[in-house]
């Protein structure tokens, strides 16, 4: 029975409520020793839950993509190689305009997104985000990908052709509203309704969309 992004989204939200439900003020540890942390982007996760939550989620991603029983040794070699390309770029946030958190946060995303993207082993398992997937918008050429990553604070990472942003979840009346106007250009947008949307690249005029069938 086919299931819309949004009920499966809404699934995965309850189901991470229900995992930190009880225990009173949360204190999430991220996958590495705090003690150890080396840069001011892991000190920033290791002073917040909800960067630890994203940091456990791609460690979850990591783990699955790179133990499948059919990963070759190159496929592994070239994982490796990527994780640590990205925990350097992630380190290298004490130089972005957005700070260290916001940038950091929106690194984790873009991670998260790839991985899913890329590993057909991080997409099976059940976690803390969901996707890609894909939705037409008229008067755009590129199908706009869509990954859901419904951490403590839940946002949607958004590719279509070359380009790409990490939108927070912001409150709506209805639907699932993303919003954020920190990437260059101007405001961005993503407002999904069932299996309809609103996309808003930086600055641009909004377009709609719906969410293709995936089988």
């Amino acid at each position: 029975m086919f299931m819309s992004v949004k009920s499966k989204r809404a699934a995965m939200i309850a189901l991470v409520a229900l995992a930190f439900s009880g225990h009173g003020a949360m204190a999430l540890d991220p996958s590495f020793d705090c003690a150890k942390a080396q840069s001011s982007a892991e000190e920033a996760v290791c002073s917040s839950d909800a960067l630890a939550s994203l940091d456990l989620e791609l460690a979850r991603l990591y783990k699955a993509a790179s133990t499948a029983p059919n990963v070759t040794h190159q496929a592994l070699a070239k994982l490796k190689a990527t994780q640590r390309g990205w925990i350097k770029g992630r380190d290298a946030c004490w130089t972005s305009d957005m700070g260290v958190p916001l940038c950091t946060a929106n690194e984790y995303a873009f991670r998260i997104s790839e991985l899913r993207q890329l590993y057909a082993n991080a997409r099976a398992g059940e976690g803390a985000s969901l996707g890609p997937y894909p939705y037409r918008c008229e008067g755009l050429e590129e199908t706009v990908s869509a990954v859901f990553v419904n951490t403590l604070e839940p946002m949607v990472v958004l590719r279509w052709g070359e380009a790409a942003v990490v939108l927070p979840q912001v409150v709506a009346a209805s639907g699932a509203k993303y919003a954020s106007d920190a990437w260059a250009g101007g405001p961005a947008l993503f407002w999904i309704k069932g299996r309809d949307a609103q996309f808003a690249a930086p600055g641009q005029d909004e377009l709609s969309c719906q969410e293709d069938d995936i089988g």
